[in-house]
């Protein structure tokens, strides 16, 4: 049986991807937005829910409105956003709007009236989070550091650090630079990213189809896979 998928973050670039994706293999959908007049398909399997991705009071209603008898899998594509996608533009999130995010989505999921439904927690990292920054190139490094990127890049550390000591079984994908592309073969890079080269980058869609892969494939739980095209 497919998990249904709870989807926080649809509304983004790569989410709308997974999103499509999703009701394309067979899942039943359930989407957390904040507006509910956002540009979402109808669809009989997809169900769309008004509320907060930041408070668990709203996670824990979008998780009462999937279906009761099918397990769940909850994927976050939640992401830092700017004006622009130059490092520095001018940021437009709140510094920790990932982990406050992600911290919501684990209390709402342990605090459930079903918590043992949900299976696993995946979501949309990026490489150079964690244990992977030592392999970026110098020069992204520096960008990381010095420019509007660091606030995705400290966000980005805090929510791999509340995964961990969230207690849920999780895959935390760390794709290379996101390029709006057809999908194409990945590579992967164990969850350091050596090898994966000068300036690797992946095609969303690839990246999308590989956050639906690993909801029913176990071999990356408890892992954080660097991946690139």
């Amino acid at each position: 049986m497919l998990p249904q998928i709870l989807l926080i973050g649809a509304t983004g670039r790569t989410g709308r991807l997974v999103l499509d994706e999703a009701l394309k293999r067979g899942h039943s959908v359930t989407v957390l937005v904040r507006n509910p007049n956002s540009d979402l398909p109808q669809h009989q399997n997809l169900t769309i829910v008004t509320g907060d991705p930041c408070k668990a009071s709203d996670i824990g209603s979008a998780l009462r409105a999937t279906k009761s008898s099918i397990p769940i899998v909850i994927v976050s594509t939640l992401g830092q956003t700017r004006t622009s996608g130059n490092p520095w533009a001018a940021t437009t999130s709140p510094g920790r709007f990932m982990e406050t995010s992600i911290e919501a989505v684990i209390s709402g999921a342990k605090s459930s009236a079903e918590p043992a439904r949900i299976q696993k927690l995946v979501v949309m990292s990026m490489f150079g989070a964690g244990d992977s920054f030592d392999n970026l190139n110098c020069m992204m490094q520096w960008i990381m550091k010095c420019s509007n990127m660091y606030q995705t890049w400290e966000d980005h550390n805090l929510v791999d650090k509340a995964v961990r000591a969230g207690g849920l079984p999780f895959v935390m994908v760390r794709p290379g630079m996101l390029k709006d592309t057809d999908a194409i073969p990945l590579k992967f890079y164990g969850s350091d990213g050596k090898g994966s080269g000068f300036m690797p980058s992946a095609s969303m869609r690839s990246v999308a189809g590989f956050l639906l892969d690993v909801t029913v494939d176990e071999a990356y739980d408890w892992k954080t896979p660097v991946i690139a095209n």
